[in-house]
């Protein structure tokens, strides 16, 4: 599979020689020929052809060969790099966007879709807007869950037994808050699973998991349904961020 991205380039390369000798041979019939063989292929080729079949068929034929493979590999390399899940989810996620209900379920399926089609082509696509909204879904709804997770944890720490309540009437009570706290960007590398809320440039601040750090990039996971999503950012593209932590009062 590795090979046929350089196949697909071969093959489009005889294409493209093939049309050109094609074009040669158009514009030695009449200038109008030439420039719908150059500019309106494959179908002025296919005109040019069928009407000079006895005399242009050679040239003709390795045109409509050459192009026939390139156009079955072309399709196949885009199915294998996933290209036709890309295209549900952003047609997905652009009905939701546009209905203004985008689920949890298409964002996450936008989301895990373009990365793969990324990384198998080595393209790089960036849908900015759309992956913007796919992960501010998906940050809504991590940040619903750990405001969930916040209020399960008060209220099994306010069902703890009579002995325990006993001890702390006794002995000096401590209070603790849930608070974020700035810390510099380079040293968010030791705080490495900790609840943390980034700002970009020109994007709103968001809470995400930090998973990891890489040389110049930081490693962040999201909830997202019943499981999670991974991706990372660049260390000069963030701007401030705040850990999560316990504080006495």
């Amino acid at each position: 599979m590795n090979s046929l991205p350089l196949i697909t380039q071969i093959a489009a390369a005889c294409s493209l020689l093939a049309l050109g000798w094609l074009t040669v041979r158009a514009f030695s019939k009449k200038p109008a020929w030439g420039l719908a063989v150059m500019l309106l292929s494959p179908v002025g080729a296919t005109f040019f052809g069928l009407k000079y079949w006895d005399e242009e068929k050679k040239a003709f034929l390795a045109y409509l060969v050459t192009f026939a493979v390139t156009a079955v590999l072309a399709v196949t390399l885009f199915t294998a790099w996933g290209g036709w899940d890309l295209l549900r989810a952003t047609y997905q996620v652009n009905n939701g966007i546009n209905s203004r209900m985008l689920t949890t379920q298409d964002a996450e399926y936008f989301v895990k879709a373009n990365t793969s089609f990324n990384e198998k082509s080595g393209l790089n696509i960036q849908d900015t807007y759309r992956m913007e909204k796919a992960r501010d879904q998906l940050a809504s709804e991590a940040e619903e869950k750990v405001v969930l997770e916040l209020a399960d944890s008060k209220l099994a720490e306010d069902n703890l037994d009579m002995a325990n309540i006993s001890k702390k009437v006794v002995s000096k009570k401590e209070h603790y808050r849930l608070v974020y706290i700035p810390i510099k960007v380079a040293d968010a590398k030791n705080y490495v699973g900790s609840t943390v809320k980034v700002t970009r440039k020109n994007v709103p601040e968001k809470e995400y998991r930090l998973i990891g750090s890489s040389g110049r990039k930081l490693e962040f996971s999201q909830r997202a349904g019943k499981g999670s999503f991974s991706f990372h950012y660049s260390t000069s593209d963030i701007e401030k961020i705040r850990v999560l932590t316990k504080q006495l009062y």
